[in-house]
């Protein structure tokens, strides 16, 4: 496990020997915590290295939830994904890396739907719980729901039915321009977890990431070999 500095991005490397597909990990508002390197590491066990970009890398880390929100809303899409396309090079580049799948949690699963719409280098796309408010908020320049059309790759779209931030309408108009596209869509709905079930508990949550966890890993190894 690394720490990378490049021009124009940071990030959190963990590799995995003899791997010939990698994951760039778009990590939640909390950025590059032990949960997210507790998945990489996860992730590059299983013969995928792993790259989570570091979204503050220049900034204090966020201890409350009221922090990490505030943080968060100094991100702007057009020079977050310049970073996620710089860590892409730095994948394909240096580490000679044959496949790119983007995975991303909560934020990350906002970008990592305007990463594959823009980088056609990605070869699968994992969405887990993306936070997505209609109308955008703010500081927020691009419309995920109409770009979700333009994804070439695969794409996992994993969703709870009691998410208080992006609503079973949004869910349900992300879904179906997802599905207006020739590339796969797989749908994986858990009605009774909540947002960012991956890191809150309570039991439905829990079963939500036994059971999602799995078919996450399997989606990215089979898309990215």
């Amino acid at each position: 496990m690394s720490t990378i500095t490049l021009d124009g991005a940071s990030g959190f490397l963990v590799k995995a020997e003899k791997a010939k597909g990698g994951v760039l990990l778009l990590p939640t508002i909390y950025g590059v915590n032990k949960d997210a390197r507790d998945y990489a590491a996860a992730l590059a066990h299983l013969g995928l290295s792993t790259l989570i970009w570091d979204p503050f890398a220049d900034e204090p880390e966020a201890k409350t939830p009221e922090a990490a929100i505030k943080r968060s809303a100094s991100l702007r899409d057009g020079p977050s994904m310049d970073a996620a396309s710089i860590c892409i090079d730095f994948m394909m580049d240096e580490l000679r890396l044959d496949s790119i799948g983007t995975l991303g949690f909560c934020l990350g699963g906002r970008y990592c739907l305007m990463l594959a719409a823009r980088e056609e280098r990605i070869g699968a796309c994992a969405s887990i719980y993306p936070t997505v408010h209609v109308p955008k908020l703010p500081h927020q320049e691009e419309d995920v729901l109409s770009r979700a059309a333009e994804i070439e790759c695969p794409v996992l779209l994993v969703y709870p039915g009691q998410d208080h931030i992006t609503s079973n309408d949004t869910f349900g108009q992300l879904q179906a321009q997802l599905q207006r596209r020739h590339a796969p869509t797989s749908i994986l709905l858990y009605p009774h977890a909540d947002h960012g079930f991956f890191h809150t508990e309570g039991v439905e949550n829990e079963a939500a990431t036994r059971q999602s966890a799995p078919q996450i890993n399997a989606f990215l190894r089979a898309c990215l070999g």
